[in-house]
């Protein structure tokens, strides 16, 4: 296949709803039509309100054309209208930032696979009818892909396990960091930060919805085993999923920790860099990550990293920062413990932190998404390598043939 002129581009996730999903599909559409500007990029976007991004940049490129999309996301009727939706802009190829392929349509398609969740977790699936629904989807889309992205080795793994996905038709690609995370230096901006949220003494920071896979009760009791409730405060910035208890404040009103543990809940995207730059810590503690954004967003901010130790997050963070058994108490308590009372211990994690995220860029992700297009799946591309073996790597999490 040569290269795709018209590429139909799925930006219906991009809204508030969608977190990660959203800032992956806004951050590689801005890379993919600046990169590929010979290329017309035909971005179908949905209704779902979008308050983070500033779309003025990839409005303003001449070889973007903007549709609606089939809205609702997943209902049957959208697998009813892409076919004629692809025929009408005359699409070469059609890229989901998803799973969600056009299963009846003859365009070649090539999907994103974040993660597999709702396999792990099957409660996550908003209703019931909907879980057989997803695995169809799913099953369905990886067959029906030409291509198929993971943001992560683990990803690809579990793909190839959950759904027998052959290894040669994966294309293992990292995520990367926005050049708006980086640290930041007014001091003026800094405190309008921490006067904006109330944050008077130092704190350890977590990032994400409050979800039972993110395993934030243990990181609160992690905390109070330290006794580090004393000088820090624990800061959530992320709402929490009404579906699920909020275990994570469940722990701190059991362990009377509820003034040293703050909840933000939503924080706009313009605060987040500011947020990571005042914390001493970063902590992502979760059962299981597709890539494990925060952590790279923390790393490039120049704030130290303590993250699990399994999933994808070993990955990401590499020996820049401290990994640990999730599940073990004891030992995130230890970690949190020397480095909140190491201020020197903690710089040199922060400057290994900042050159790691430095191997995360989203132009270089949009330009081997582009590349992945253009493959064949053939028998000689490898996915299953340890993240040791891509350390020194441009991107970390790139395997070609």
């Amino acid at each position: 296949m040569s290269a795709p002129k018209r590429i139909a581009f799925d930006a219906r996730y991009i809204n508030d709803q969608y977190h990660g999903i959203g800032r992956y599909a806004f951050r590689l559409l801005e890379g993919m039509v600046t990169a590929a500007q010979e290329a017309t990029f035909i971005v179908f976007k949905g209704r779902g309100r979008d308050t983070r991004f500033d779309w003025a940049t990839v409005e303003a490129r001449p070889n973007v054309e903007f549709r609606e999309g089939p809205w609702p996301l997943y209902w049957p009727h959208e697998q009813l209208i892409w076919p004629s939706l692809l025929r009408h802009v005359r699409a070469d190829i059609f890229y989901s930032p998803y799973f969600v392929a056009p299963l009846m349509s003859s365009c070649p398609a090539v999907i994103t696979v974040h993660d597999l969740i709702f396999d792990r977790y099957p409660d996550y699936m908003p209703w019931s009818w909907s879980r057989p629904y997803y695995r169809w989807l799913m099953r369905w889309g990886t067959r029906r892909a030409r291509r198929i992205i993971t943001v992560s080795l683990a990803t690809a793994r579990e793909l190839a396990c959950y759904y027998k996905v052959p290894q040669n038709k994966i294309a293992a690609i990292s995520e990367g960091a926005a050049t708006e995370f980086r640290r930041v230096t007014d001091q003026n901006g800094l405190q309008a930060i921490r006067d904006r949220y109330g944050l008077e003494r130092p704190f350890v920071l977590s990032v994400g919805t409050r979800r039972p896979h993110k395993n934030l009760a243990r990181l609160v009791t992690a905390l109070a085993r330290t006794g580090a409730y004393a000088t820090h405060d624990l800061v959530f910035a992320g709402p929490t999923d009404s579906r699920f208890p909020d275990e994570a404040r469940q722990a701190a009103l059991a362990l009377k920790l509820d003034g040293a543990v703050r909840f933000l809940e939503w924080v706009p995207e313009a605060d987040l860099p500011g947020l990571y730059t005042l914390a001493d810590l970063f902590v992502m503690p979760s059962l299981v990550e597709g890539f494990g954004l925060p952590a790279l967003e923390a790393m490039a901010c120049g704030t130290p990293v303590v993250a699990s130790n399994i999933s994808s997050l070993p990955e990401v963070v590499q020996n820049a920062g401290v990994l640990v058994d999730p599940l073990d108490i004891d030992a995130l308590a230890a970690a949190l413990q020397a480095l909140l009372s190491d201020p020197t211990k903690r710089q040199r994690m922060a400057e290994a932190g900042l050159r790691r995220a430095e191997a995360f860029a989203w132009p270089q992700v949009a330009g081997q998404v582009l590349q992945a297009f253009d493959e064949s799946p053939t028998p000689s591309q490898r996915w299953v390598q340890s993240p040791e073996t891509q350390e020194h790597s441009p991107n970390p999490l790139r395997v070609s043939s």
